[in-house]
């Protein structure tokens, strides 16, 4: 077992409790609901209390006090940045900081512990210590997916260093009472749940799903033993583990000169899985299967499918192969300005000629032509503004691309439209944002579904009675593509569908389109599948 690389002790260490009760004391002063100033003030304790000499039974117990209102502060601190876009603001960042500071403390403080029982003084606690630990390490990475903020690679060697040295003690089954989830947990448990959260596709799921998965994953990791040799059932591929690999599971196909020490058995897993599928379609309420109060169909269904095909075959889901490039893109990222970068001029009424003003009779006398610098000028200024990416992977469907840190940019979230042109494109390729996070240099990486089709700018508007005065937006039109089995669909601000709904709709010429169904909603869109009205 690799040495631990703790605080120094320190005569200059103060904390403000040395022993259980008065630190039971100290935490009925603590305004835990004011819980940014609280948290500083946790964070601040543990600093001093690790760098503190004190008896490690005495150490364990302040740690056990302390859980409780850390867990809390952790949770609603997170909260707060969960359903922001990337990048997070300085601000933001800086919240999230104190959030990954306290778990290291919380963590390193149950790792001075283990080292006291290594040394014989807290032995007979070891199965609590590794689990309070395991337990650290995962809720830090889960938080790490909550914000879509990639954790360092070294988090995984501390995992497994953990679960091997509660296996080496023949503790992993051991059931230790849990105070923060109030159910009891073993080792072996925590362990799996951070190994299948990873595998779960953490950044294409939005939070309500991220949510769900952790739940379920409290329930379900214990029907997944770890086996010292490969599962008997060889129908599904196993999940592989090298504990001296900074990763977590693994496939065969994805060793990369990895070695199996271990294997993770998710027949059980499996079987669960398919039989609340076949329920579910058979019409059994979700939170009679035990999936929770607030799920539906059919999103429900669709995530059970998704991760049984992360889980238990291997699939990413991918329709077409991607491969590797290297290359400048442009982006944007607002209808109005995707409309501009693909029309190629600024949005106007269509119908309505546009008085010269005197400056500009006088230039088109003067050079042939209006001045275009106003125009130059609002673009300059972010009216339209176009973002610098790097281009790393492409396929028929689908794009990866990374904003570095350096670069400014917006703020972006999942389900967005966002419009790309490669360096050696002609055209932008409209999208939709599937996954994104940043990196450990706060780089933005976003992975785009591309929308079939070359799109077109067009404009629309309402009509009706109720419509007169309505005035056109602008839209994208993509073509039917009949051998993608893709209908002639329109791109329009949300809110716009309504079924059967009429909307004149300008390109060289106006036309009535009937909206005839929703494709997809967005974030920011609705695509709406369109028919000549009647």
């Amino acid at each position: 077992m690799r040495d631990f690389q703790l605080p120094e002790i320190s005569a200059e260490a103060h904390p403000d409790f040395t022993d259980v009760a008065s630190c039971a004391a100290w935490l009925t002063e603590l305004p835990l609901v004011n819980v940014a100033p609280a948290q500083i003030r946790l964070l601040d304790q543990l600093h001093e209390l690790n760098r503190f000499d004190m008896p490690p039974a005495e150490r364990l117990g302040v740690l056990e006090a302390l859980r409780e209102p850390i867990y809390f502060v952790q949770a609603e601190q997170i909260k707060k940045l969960a359903n922001k876009p990337l990048p997070l603001t300085q601000v933001e960042r800086g919240i999230f900081a104190h959030v990954v500071q306290l778990w290291q403390e919380l963590l390193a403080g149950y790792q001075r512990c283990l080292k006291s029982g290594i040394e014989g003084k807290l032995e007979a606690r070891t199965a609590l210590i590794c689990q309070r630990a395991l337990d650290c390490v995962a809720s830090n990475m889960f938080d790490h997916c909550r914000i879509y903020h990639a954790f360092p690679a070294a988090y995984w060697l501390t995992l497994h260093q953990f679960y091997c040295h509660a296996e080496e003690s023949r503790e992993t089954a051991t059931a230790i009472r849990d105070s923060v989830k109030k159910t009891d947990v073993s080792c072996a448990e925590v362990y799996v749940r951070a190994l299948l959260f990873a595998l779960a596709n953490p950044n294409e799921q939005q939070q309500k799903q991220l949510l769900q998965i952790q739940g379920w994953l409290e329930h379900w990791a214990q029907h997944v033993p770890i086996r010292r040799n490969p599962p008997e059932d060889k129908s599904l591929p196993p999940l592989l583990l090298d504990f001296s690999a900074a990763a977590g599971a693994y496939r065969e196909a994805d060793a990369d000169g990895r070695s199996a020490e271990r294997w993770l058995d998710i027949g059980e897993l499996a079987r669960a899985l398919k039989k609340r599928v076949v329920l579910l379609r058979k019409g059994e309420p979700p939170a009679s299967l035990g999936l929770g109060e607030d799920c539906a169909m059919p999103g429900v269904e669709q995530l059970l499918v998704l991760l049984f095909r992360l889980w238990c075959e291997g699939k990413n889901g991918r329709v077409h192969a991607r491969r590797s490039v290297s290359a400048k893109a442009q982006v944007c990222s607002t209808l109005v300005s995707m409309h501009y970068h693909i029309s190629g001029k600024t949005f106007r009424q269509p119908g309505h000629a546009t008085e010269l003003t005197r400056r500009q009779r006088d230039e088109i006398a003067a050079f042939g032509h209006a001045s275009t610098r106003r125009e130059e000028a609002y673009i300059e200024a972010g009216g339209y503004v176009i973002e610098d990416w790097l281009l790393q992977e492409e396929s028929l469907s689908g794009l990866r691309i990374v904003r570095p840190a350096a670069s400014s940019g917006g703020r972006y979230v999942h389900t967005q439209l966002i419009a790309v042109r490669p360096a050696d494109a002609k055209s932008f390729l409209v999208g939709v944002v599937r996954w994104l996070m940043t990196d450990e240099e706060d780089a933005l990486l976003v992975g785009v579904r591309v929308i079939p089709g070359v799109p077109r700018a067009v404009a629309a508007r309402p009509t009706g009675i109720n419509a007169q005065a309505e005035t056109f937006v602008p839209t994208l039109y993509c073509p039917a593509l009949p051998a993608l089995a893709t209908p002639a669909s329109l791109i329009l601000p949300p809110g716009w569908y309504r079924p059967k709904r009429v909307l004149e709709v300008y390109s060289d010429t106006s036309e009535l389109l009937l909206l005839s169904g929703v494709i997809e909603r967005g974030s920011d869109f609705e695509r709406v599948a369109i028919e000549a009205a009647p």
